[in-house]
């Protein structure tokens, strides 16, 4: 019988030892490490109460910054290469006697008068560069980031947007994937860098239509997107990606950040005609998306898709536009353009800039209360 007891004793004696251990555990932590000391890397990191009611906990912290910040590192290191320097060109100043160093016979890297983005393996080259009427592309070189030197031979323009496109003499040069308009979501992590090195890491807060208006275009663009740390003066100029080194904005003149798929209808104009032919459907549109429908009853083509309306000069349908050969008319609700659906992350705009003048879209669309299907030939 004593022995039963004693044992008994023992038990419980390391029950409440192993049970005082944990709760003094618990304790230090709470009270000692987390408001004390303040060292989040013992375990968790909670920001479900204390950082904007974020609802965030992030386990083993240490080890998700230290990826992070990896991350953050190789991407900069691997879209460095497609940036280049854009600078006027200068003359080659021979010394009269001998080989002596001449500072004239150099291009001082920090000296650029732009920057530029390559977008394509055999040359071309996106600039927010002001370029004048007059220049030739005879006038400026570009000098890539391993300092080869290349000649420009040709400079377009595009007139939506305002950015420069050039192309050198070159091949086999290194390009970024682009993000598609599908995967460019708030929240998403960006790294806006430029020639000089210089990199800075922030988030989408919001992508927004720059004008605010109910009617838009479908052949204008006014989204932007809007960065949680807004771009200094050091960066008015840089380029962003993504954590993989994909090319997701670039920064124009007004410093409004435009994302890369605003531009790929011009980039393909580009490749195929050597000239930029912006696309064109010519309708003005209300974003069904953005609107809210008071009778929940109605129908559902009258909740989502681009309704064709009259934009500020009274026109719906521009005349002998693409959408008025097509035989579209005002009232007209677009659902999908190449079954592609019209949606939150996919407006017509959006949609239409994509394309190049002379393509051919199928449009579906419900014209009172008939869903019925056209062929148009982009201008």
């Amino acid at each position: 019988m004593k022995k039963n007891n004693f044992l008994i004793t023992i038990i419980l004696i390391m029950i409440l030892g192993l049970c005082a251990g944990v709760v003094g555990g618990m304790a230090t932590r709470i009270y000692l490490l987390d408001n004390f000391f303040n060292i989040p890397f013992f375990g968790e990191i909670n920001f479900s109460q204390g950082y904007n009611n974020q609802g965030i906990i992030i386990r083993d912290a240490k080890k998700v910054v230290v990826e992070q910040n990896a991350q953050v590192s190789e991407a900069i290191d691997s879209v460095s290469a497609s940036l280049v320097g854009i600078f006027k060109k200068q003359p080659l100043v021979k010394n009269r006697v001998g080989n002596n160093f001449n500072l004239n016979n150099y291009y001082q890297l920090d000296q650029n008068i732009g920057q530029g983005l390559i977008i394509t393996s055999d040359g071309w080259i996106i600039t927010n560069l002001l370029i004048e009427a007059t220049s030739k592309p005879a006038d400026y070189i570009v000098i890539a980031k391993d300092k080869k030197i290349y000649s420009v031979d040709k400079i377009v323009k595009d007139n939506l947007t305002m950015f420069n496109f050039i192309h050198v003499l070159a091949k086999d040069l290194p390009v970024r994937k682009f993000v598609s308009n599908e995967d460019i979501k708030n929240g998403n992590l960006v790294i806006a860098l430029d020639w000089h090195g210089n990199s800075l890491l922030s988030s989408i807060a919001s992508q927004q239509n720059k004008n605010s208006k109910l009617v838009n275009s479908s052949d204008s663009l006014s989204e932007e997107i809007i960065l949680n740390n807004k771009l200094n003066q050091e960066f008015s100029k840089a380029f962003l990606f993504n954590l993989k080194g994909d090319i997701l904005a670039v920064t124009d003149n007004q410093n409004i950040i435009r994302p890369i798929s605003q531009l790929i209808g011009a980039i393909n104009s580009i490749l195929k005609y050597k000239e930029i032919k912006r696309a064109s459907l010519g309708v003005n549109y209300i974003n069904l998306n953005s609107l809210a429908l008071i009778d929940s009853s109605a129908p559902d083509y009258l909740k989502k898709g681009a309704v064709i309306n009259n934009g500020p000069d009274g026109v719906a349908v521009v005349k002998n536009s693409s959408a008025y050969l097509a035989g579209l008319k005002a009232g007209d609700i677009i659902a999908s353009v190449d079954n592609l659906e019209l949606d939150e992350n996919n407006n017509l705009t959006k949609i239409i800039q994509q394309h190049i003048a002379g393509d051919k879209i199928n449009i579906e669309y419900w014209s009172q209360g008939e869903k019925k299907q056209v062929e148009a030939v982009l201008k």
